[in-house]
């Protein structure tokens, strides 16, 4: 099954359909995640101090899909049970308009057409989110078997985002790890850090 971007998350409704850019859709997130697997997945010598220099641009998704893979085998069955679960929602959600009484025919045959023409956008972004939790636990997975204490990154809105994820992911651990990110700048530049604070 291809990985692909499907977009900002669709407000459908009778009237149209609108996108909430606030809500991106997470395959954005998948190289940079895959990037973090790569750079991260190795043996670890104490007191050294490890860099990696990311590619700058996106990998291709059966890249992202390979690096995953190493980490979580079922991630294949994983996104074909996303897929039948988004479109059973799916299916659901068109049997709810179809038998809404709240809108005029017109209204309720707008919402119809709006939630057929999105079908395929919205099952790629659910599979995209399935895709990149699988990424993220893979990585708290990999800090927590190599006692990582930190990981830093140039301060761009992804890496932010990604290191949010992370840090509720490792809290959710068991023994949970507790996490913070920090914001400096280093030679002239900002960064981000994730720094591992506590563990079991």
């Amino acid at each position: 099954m291809p990985l692909r971007y499907a977009g900002p998350k669709p407000l459908i409704s009778a009237h149209g359909i609108e996108f909430d850019l606030n809500k991106e859709d997470k395959f954005v997130y998948l190289s940079i995640a895959a990037e973090l697997i790569q750079a991260l997945d190795h043996e670890y010598v104490a007191e050294k101090r490890y860099s990696y220099i990311a590619s700058g641009k996106p990998l291709p998704a059966d890249e992202i899909l390979s690096a995953i893979r190493l980490h979580d085998p079922l991630i294949d069955q994983e996104m074909q049970m996303r897929r039948h679960t988004a479109e059973q929602e799916l299916r659901e959600e068109l049997e709810r308009a179809q038998t809404n009484k709240l809108l005029s025919d017109e209204e309720r045959e707008v919402l119809i057409k709006n939630i057929r023409l999105m079908h395929t956008y919205r099952v790629n972004r659910a599979v995209n989110k399935t895709v990149y939790y699988s990424a993220i636990a893979s990585i708290a997975s990999i800090i927590k078997a190599g006692h990582i204490d930190y990981i830093a990154a140039p301060m761009f809105p992804k890496f932010i985002h990604l290191f949010h994820s992370l840090q509720g992911v490792l809290a959710k651990l068991h023994p949970p790890i507790e996490s913070a990110i920090d914001i400096y700048e280093e030679d002239g530049h900002l960064h981000t850090r994730l720094n591992i604070l506590f563990r079991n």
